[in-house]
């Protein structure tokens, strides 16, 4: 029970700073959005947790965009009566590429915005977020913010440290609106010259410091050393024989992570163009299935080419017969994820719900 010192702290505290006077009640797991990968939402975790944050980092052309397309796409199965959205800072957004890998663009499930500034952008995720309406929103991109004051101004007058006082500010804001309405924020971002730095030719991630210790996970994508998986084609000017690279293998490391182990690594194969040999457009969820299936048991090696998949089901050939067998039986992949994902569930830190004062006296 309560002393009376504490009960006239929590009366003064509503009276200054209003009644939401929070009280921890309950340990629940956090929801996820999935990536879109099988085994980045094993190294995840899960994937993107709701009510948090989270941070999208590489170089120019590593499928950060393409990462957060398929998150939005699974945001909306997931929350139907909810809406995902992006803020396109860049004002480069792909509406067709988007609707290739399953992004649903129909009003009443999509968003898509494109502020001027930085001060813009804070705006509007609130206004997103304090909605309800939105599950997943999308920020595309730290690097190409800019201040009130940078726009506005001459090139040549000077408005240095504006943007990170700005998104230092919103970052921070948007912690907090998440956890009040249930909803994710993905940042995408990338690297930029370390002008100044003790290494020429350096590089370091767009954005302040604010970024990185108020975002939940961060995962920075890179190229793996396997070679680019190509198609050959004819040029209808020189017709010289060529070749059209159409998918490339990708490593995704878990850098930080609040929730569950931060250091892991997933590496899958995404394909920009659909081939009758490597499939549709996105991630090899097949070929991902297969690896994760091994690596966590979810499908038994039995002997050196037999392998047992959940259900009792055994097969023959190796590797190519578990990639044929589950081409022919698509609804094992979701199986397969499910039975990973309760492997490294009590690894995953709980979080507290929160309830207030004046809802309890109700």
């Amino acid at each position: 029970m309560a002393s009376k010192g504490l009960s006239k702290l929590r009366t003064d505290l509503s009276k200054v700073y209003g009644d939401r006077v929070t009280r921890r009640d309950a340990m629940v797991p956090p929801t996820f959005i999935s990536t879109g990968s099988l085994t980045l939402d094993y190294a995840m975790g899960g994937g993107f947790a709701l009510k948090r944050t989270h941070e999208i980092l590489g170089p120019e052309g590593m499928g950060k965009t393409s990462l957060a397309n398929l998150a939005m796409a699974n945001a909306q199965k997931q929350f139907p009566d909810r809406a995902a959205a992006v803020i396109d800072m860049e004002q480069a957004y792909d509406f067709d590429w988007a609707a290739s890998l399953g992004v649903d663009l129909g009003e009443n499930q999509f968003f898509h915005l494109y502020p001027d500034h930085s001060e813009d952008v804070s705006d509007q995720i609130s206004m997103l977020l304090r909605s309800g309406e939105v599950s997943l929103v999308v920020v595309d991109s730290i690097g190409g913010m800019e201040s009130r004051a940078a726009f506005e101004k001459k090139a040549e007058e000077s408005a240095m440290g504006k943007n990170a006082q700005v998104i230092s500010r919103m970052v921070k804001r948007v912690a907090g609106l998440c956890r009040e309405n249930n909803a994710a924020v993905v940042f995408i971002n990338q690297y930029r010259a370390d002008i100044g730095g003790r290494m020429p030719g350096g590089q370091k991630a767009a954005g302040p410091s604010a970024l990185k210790y108020n975002t939940t996970s961060q995962i920075k994508m890179s190229r793996t050393s396997e070679p680019t998986r190509k198609i050959a084609i004819s040029d209808a000017v020189s017709k010289a024989p060529s070749e059209l690279e159409v998918g490339r293998q990708l490593r995704v490391k878990v850098t930080r992570n609040k929730l569950t182990a931060q250091g892991r690594v997933a590496d899958f194969w995404f394909y920009n163009v659909a081939t009758d040999k490597h499939g549709p457009i996105g991630i090899d969820q097949l070929d991902e299935a297969a690896v994760l299936g091994m690596a966590t048991g979810a499908i038994k090696r039995l002997t050196s080419v037999t392998y047992e998949f959940p259900g009792g089901a055994q097969v023959k050939g190796g590797r190519p017969g578990v990639l044929t067998y589950l081409a022919e039986h698509r609804e094992l992949v979701g199986t397969i994820r499910e039975l990973a994902l309760q492997q490294i569930s009590s690894e995953i830190k709980s979080e507290h719900t929160v309830s207030y004062d004046d809802e309890e006296a109700a």
